[in-house]
């Protein structure tokens, strides 16, 4: 959270609304290797073009993805995609981080997920220039708004192996579930292991979160 709000505080919000928001592209892992695999460490290119994830790295992989994306989406700035890691395409430095896209054998769970985050995207004009408000930032768990005069939307994240819970005033409760778990009557958002969710608040309680 630190990092993100040295940003915002360090460049004009017209230079923040047009940053690109990469987690991966043609000059580094693919994201899902370098969030999942085994780090290369320097190993020559025999090593990178044979290693492959093991069913247990692919599913955690494909869990921070998730996560990694939707921040991706939801942060001030441009979400870009380099193509295939919406598929879940692996690969460790080029040129093996530039595979051919795989038609016909694309992870279907994550890209219907890229799918719901263009969905989110273009249904929620606070992502495109609306403030961004810090809400919970605490080991693996951070949360934040992001609003502007059309109303807000709630973004949690838990990256632990373990369920946490946000408690978020009272008055959130009942917030619409877009992604993920919304809060409970008293404002309570749990998260499971390695999960994240999106909510849009109630536009007629504004007065709770414009000032938070």
């Amino acid at each position: 959270m630190e990092r993100i709000l040295t940003v915002l505080e360090n460049y004009p919000p017209q230079a923040v609304r047009a940053l690109l928001n990469n987690i991966g592209t043609h000059d580094t892992e693919r994201a899902l290797t370098a969030l999942a695999g085994e780090p290369a460490r320097g190993r020559g290119r025999r090593w990178q073009s044979e290693a492959r994830l093991t069913r247990e790295q692919r599913a955690r992989g494909l869990a921070l993805m998730r996560l990694a994306s939707l921040m991706q989406y939801t942060l001030p700035g441009v979400p870009c995609v380099y193509y295939g890691d919406e598929a879940g395409l692996e690969g460790y430095r080029d040129p093996f981080n530039r595979g051919c896209f795989p038609w016909g054998r694309e992870d279907a769970g994550l890209v219907e997920w890229y799918r719901g985050l263009g969905r989110l995207r273009a249904g929620c004009s606070c992502l495109k220039k609306g403030a961004f408000v810090p809400v919970a930032a605490e080991g693996d768990v951070m949360a934040y708004l992001r609003r502007d005069g059309n109303g807000a939307l709630l973004c949690a994240f838990n990256r632990g192996g373990v369920p946490r819970t946000v408690t978020l005033p009272a008055e959130w409760g009942g917030a619409e579930a877009l992604l993920g778990n919304a809060p409970d009557a008293g404002g309570h958002l749990a998260l499971p292991p390695i999960s994240c969710a999106a909510c849009r608040l109630r536009y007629e309680k504004r007065e709770l979160f414009l000032n938070f």
